[in-house]
């Protein structure tokens, strides 16, 4: 089953770049940038169905606003090294786009007038604490307890994770998941001007900041790991592609790149687009394609994604509705917390139809769940092995929400 394609694109880690490879796979202007405009995220929403490859500076949990599955793929960075990137974006005016009326934090104007040093951009991590965490937990906190759901939909909810560090082996493996064929890019949205390697931050800065976020380095790491576990799986095969996949990287990389300090939102040349076509043309993909066949027949289910909501608890019984958006034909396994301990179960399929008229794919969602006498106050509802969670799920007491 195929899903929308959906890029949670953290800031400052290469994405512009992987939009390029969207481009060269999809054609000019198909991928679409999710921007909150007058309809909200309706005219996204069509596009992504009519395009099925998108994303944005959002964080996990698109397939609720859209209440529509994707297929999620992201990729993380260093997190000083992305620190440090976003201060000398901001202080060189966004490459230009703050005179073209690009918005910008009151962070990044003080950079851009020289107001605030490097050092105490990075020692209080203005662009984002755990920013990693935060995006791929799609928790409103982050702490220990969203660092472990951040983990699981790493493993588990997003089909592709890579690092910045190592752009043609995630775009390799991007490919083999998704089914596109073209694992190369160019260079976009540089900033221009800015120093190679790490600009220099002190040591003190440097301490703090990797104690501040301890949490998004704990999840930079689980991505390596991800990246490392795959090529050791796949061996020759994948090892073979991605020597190929190099080679013609290094070709596309001589030519004049327009775009190299520009950014995507505001398209690409489409002779250039050729131009990159024709340098791929001149190769046999024939190490690349039988990868990509591999992968494509050891590619693991989707995973279910899900939304509903606690609409109220009355009469011993905890109300309310579930949708599972991939399969929603199946009924959603649920239960009822307190602390760790289940101390009651359900199904949804009760009859939802004001669900459905809300543009959710099922009409039976509803549940109702007996809830056991003298059961102690305080508990949540969630859904049976999965990290996603319901909306208003608790903390509930009896007849009342305290959360």
């Amino acid at each position: 089953m195929s899903f929308p394609i959906f890029f949670i694109h953290p800031p400052k880690c290469g994405g512009s770049t992987v939009i390029s490879f969207f481009d060269l796979n999809k054609g000019n202007d198909r991928f679409v940038n999710f921007v909150w405009d007058q309809d909200g995220w309706e005219s996204c929403r069509a596009k992504l169905l009519e395009t099925q490859v998108g994303g944005g500076h959002l964080p996990y949990g698109i397939h609720r606003v859209i209440k529509h599955p994707v297929n999620y793929c992201t990729i993380l960075r260093d997190p000083l090294a992305r620190q440090i990137s976003h201060y000398l974006y901001a202080a060189n005016g966004k490459n230009g786009e703050v005179t073209r009326g690009v918005s910008v934090s009151m962070p990044e104007a003080l950079a851009q007038q020289g107001v605030l040093s490097l050092d105490e951009w990075v020692s209080e991590s203005l662009g984002g604490r755990n920013l990693f965490v935060q995006m791929l937990s799609g928790e409103p906190a982050v702490n220990e307890a969203s660092l472990a759901v951040a983990q699981i939909n790493l493993r588990e909810q997003i089909s592709t994770v890579g690092v910045c560090e190592e752009m043609s082996e995630f775009l390799l493996r991007l490919c083999g998941s998704t089914g596109m064929k073209l694992p190369f890019y160019f260079e976009t949205n540089r900033t221009n001007g800015a120093p190679k390697g790490h600009a220099q931050v002190s040591e003190a800065a440097r301490q703090k900041f990797i104690e501040d976020n301890s949490l998004d380095y704990a999840l930079f790491r689980d991505a390596n790991r991800i990246v490392e576990d795959h090529a050791n799986e796949t061996g020759s095969v994948f090892s073979n592609a991605l020597e190929l996949v190099r080679l013609i990287q290094a070709e596309i990389n001589q030519l004049d790149n327009p775009h190299v300090y520009s950014s995507s939102v505001f398209g690409f040349d489409g002779s250039f687009l050729a131009r990159v076509h024709d340098v791929i043309r001149r190769f046999d993909l024939a190490p690349i394609n039988a990868y990509l066949e591999f992968a494509q027949n050891r590619q693991r289910p989707p995973a279910d994604l899900f939304d509903g909501f606690v609409d109220t608890v009355r009469d011993g019984a905890v109300y309310g509705w579930a949708v599972n958006l991939s399969e929603p034909e199946r009924q959603v396994p649920l239960e009822v917390r307190v602390g760790t301990q289940i101390v009651a179960t359900g199904l949804s399929g009760d009859p939802r139809p004001d669900v459905a008229s809300a543009g959710y794919p099922s009409s039976r969602s509803g549940f109702s769940i007996a809830l056991p006498g003298g059961m102690p106050d305080g508990f949540r509802v969630t859904i049976a092995n999965s990290t996603e969670s319901l909306h208003n799920a608790g903390t509930w007491r009896q007849g009342w929400h305290c959360e």
